[in-house]
């Protein structure tokens, strides 16, 4: 049916089917057969869901294509829903019809933004509650009038865009249903159906407004894959199952294509199936059967199926994990390590993990549970990888707002959100930029009546920045990275270890503002990845290492909740299955579902376990835990489990 799928030349397609059942490589089989008669590469836009997923799509397409036309798969936009709505609004004509310029807002950027709201005396409580029933309304894409905010909400919004507008950004939330209303005006005339063929993976990923733009980007046709069960609902973007669901029921003459079975191990399909017919999973999308892959040259002798070990404590599950995944790689002739990933439970388990791989010999990446700029602003010394892209973002663009905000609340218990606040009522007020505002309160020798409230504070951090920038300048590569602070910070070391050394501040900032935003595994096929499940959609391992597989991490604690509502509980439960089904169904080979009995209480309740019962240990308090309800549900389908130390005793390792 792939090959069909690949031909289909209607103007709407849906592709659904199981787990594994080949639905992204229908889709990358359909764009290397346009490409293969013909179809310039840049009229076709593929819509993923994320950046790993990107990644992932770009490799099965070079691997499609005959050696000659390799190099037109670079000219093919393989990108996100929300970078598709980014190109839309950054065209002039969109600039000039929405007043806004699509620069989005980072994490460590809206929580300055977050800040200034707060200066309209809401309670923070509310405020949030606020943000977030207007976030889902703009993803919904629901007509403005009916969205009923009230007129808190409607003033909150008013505020917010006046802020974003005057600093030249725009929330993540906002762009797709900017996009989508732009391309549907008269304006964006020009804009709509840009790209003459548009292939969505994962269609049910992306909310109403993303779903609506890609919509409107497609020419000659749009074909979309799917599978409810798949559905990632950890991206913040309010996923519109809906949109997948009803996609022919909406519209006329759309061509659905049904993919029967699964590729991968058999063993590994059936706890998938098991698993689909839990909770609110749609039990049509089971597989039912599969088609095993054959392994690479140098793997035969590996381990294959579902594995289920169990461990005494988080260290002993630590260290004889990677000893085990050491000893099947030293048994390869030609180790891929890249084909093998470790999917952990948190961030804490990703820094805790690669430091034991690293420490068993293996070179690893961590991207896939990547952190933001973390750190408290408040306190520059606390927040050091948020200072260093500060100044970086000051040394590529001098004028840019959005670094000089950050630039001027560093050290201050209220991140200067009064003075800020000031400075905007004054530029408006003179008729001034943000920035020429700034410019004028910081070369001003005003005596002792300031324009506004704190401007002097103000005044010195431009005075400050500026003698930043003035010896920094010329600075380039390695000479840059020590001049912003940024050596030796976790944050900028996949930036670090592709460098030159002859980088701009601008190329810089750019290879950064990747690594935090759109992450993505090196290329080198020798590292171990490390990654969180929600991050798996759209890849595929050999073989897959889950660690901390107990309840309170898959799923997480909220699922527990007594002070949860039963659909609170259940709707966490649900998320968290489908997350746990679709990441362990990436294994085409191996799966190994890791587990530990106790650990030290202070430890489970930091890192939110759920603890069954507390017992003394040897003058310590131990939080006993249980293997994830996951594997109970999968009955039948779940592996025996066997003994950590039973498992290194087969292999000589204990």
């Amino acid at each position: 049916m792939i090959d069909t799928i690949a031909a289909f030349d209607g103007r709407l397609a849906k592709v659904e089917g199981a787990e594994r059942s080949g639905k992204t490589q229908a889709l990358v089989a359909r764009c290397a057969h346009l490409i293969q008669n013909g179809e310039a590469p840049a009229s076709i836009l593929v819509a993923v869901t994320n950046a790993f997923a990107a990644q992932a799509f770009r490799k099965r397409l070079r691997r499609a294509l005959p050696a000659n036309l390799i190099g037109a798969a670079l000219s093919v936009r393989v990108c996100t829903a929300l970078d598709a709505a980014v190109s839309v609004l950054d065209q002039p004509a969109a600039r000039e019809a929405t007043g806004r310029v699509p620069r989005i807002l980072n994490s460590a950027e809206y929580n300055f933004f977050l800040e200034d709201l707060k200066t309209i005396g809401e309670h923070p409580r509310k405020l949030r509650s606020m943000l977030g029933f207007l976030d889902r309304k703009m993803a919904g894409y629901e007509p403005r009038e009916e969205w009923n905010a009230g007129t808190a909400a409607d003033n909150l919004l008013a505020y917010a865009t006046r802020i974003l507008k005057l600093r030249g950004a725009m929330l993540a939330g906002e762009a797709p249903m900017l996009a989508a209303d732009f391309l549907k005006s008269d304006a964006g005339e020009g804009a709509r159906g840009s790209f003459a063929y548009v292939l969505a993976d994962d269609f049910q990923n992306f909310s109403h407004a993303e779903q609506t733009v890609l919509c409107l980007l497609a020419d000659k046709q749009i074909m979309v894959t799917g599978n409810p069960n798949q559905m990632m609902s950890k991206r913040g973007n309010h996923p519109y199952i809906e949109g997948f669901l009803k996609f022919e029921a909406v519209r006329r003459d759309v061509e659905v294509f049904h993919l029967q079975g699964a590729f991968g191990n058999p063993q590994v399909i059936a706890l998938a199936d098991a698993l689909c017919t839990e909770g609110d999973m749609d039990s049509a999308y089971i597989a039912g059967s599969a088609t095993p892959i054959e392994r690479a040259a140098g793997a035969e002798g590996l381990p294959q199926g579902v594995q289920s070990i169990k461990w005494n404590t988080p260290e002993d599950e630590l260290n004889g994990l990677t000893k085990y995944l050491r000893k099947l790689m030293d048994g390869q002739e030609d180790a891929r390590e890249a084909l093998t990933c470790v999917v952990v439970p948190n961030r804490r388990w990703a820094v805790m993990v690669e430091k034991m791989l690293r420490r068993r010999g293996f070179n690893v990446s961590a991207a896939g549970a990547a952190g933001t700029l973390a750190g408290d602003p408040r306190d520059s010394t606390r927040s050091r990888a948020l200072v260093a892209y500060t100044k970086l973002g000051l040394l590529a663009d001098p004028t840019d707002m959005i670094a000089w905000r950050s630039w001027c609340g560093f050290d201050n218990a209220l991140t200067n959100s009064d003075a800020w606040m000031g400075l905007q009522d004054f530029a408006e007020a003179e008729g001034l930029t943000l920035y020429q505002a700034l410019q004028q309160v910081g070369n001003a020798g005003f005596g002792a009546k300031e324009p506004f409230l704190r401007a002097r504070t103000l005044a010195e951090k431009w005075r400050s920045g500026q003698d930043f920038l003035e010896k920094n300048a010329t600075r380039r590569g390695f000479g840059l990275m020590k001049a912003i602070g940024a050596e030796g910070i976790s944050e900028f070391e996949a930036v670090a270890a592709d460098m030159v050394g002859d980088e701009t501040a601008k190329s810089l900032l750019e290879l950064e503002q990747a690594a935090i935003s759109d992450p993505v595994w090196t290329e080198d096929p020798h590292v171990v990845h490390i990654c969180l499940p929600q991050n798996l959609c759209g890849t595929e391992y050999d073989n897959m290492f889950v660690v901390g597989c107990i309840d309170g991490f898959f799923p997480q604690r909220n699922a527990f909740e007594v002070i949860s509502t039963d659909g609170e509980r259940n709707r966490v439960m649900d998320s968290e299955r489908r997350d746990f089904m679709g990441g362990v169904a990436k294994a085409k080979h191996l799966l190994v579902l890791s587990h530990f009995s106790k650990a030290e209480l202070e430890l489970a309740e930091r890192t939110k376990m759920q603890v069954v019962r507390v017992k003394s240990e040897n003058g310590k308090r131990m939080a006993i835990v249980r293997p994830s309800c996951f594997l109970s549900e999968a009955g039948d389908a779940a592996p025996t489990t066997m003994g950590g130390q039973a498992l290194l005793a087969e292999y000589g390792l204990n």
